[in-house]
């Protein structure tokens, strides 16, 4: 993996643990599922965001 595939990925798990910190600062969710599932949701409208 080269230095700027490893920087993507790095700047994508960045976005990830910033929306679930967020997430967890304004929700009473308690199921560790139901947060993960709202992140994938969070994370599959802003890459079709991006795609477009």
């Amino acid at each position: 993996m080269s230095n700027e595939e490893k920087i993507v990925v790095a700047e994508q798990r960045i976005i990830e643990l910033k929306t679930l910190i967020n997430h967890w600062k304004t929700s009473h969710i308690s199921s560790r599922r139901s947060t993960a599932d709202f992140v994938d949701a969070i994370l599959a409208d802003r890459q079709e965001a991006n795609a477009a």
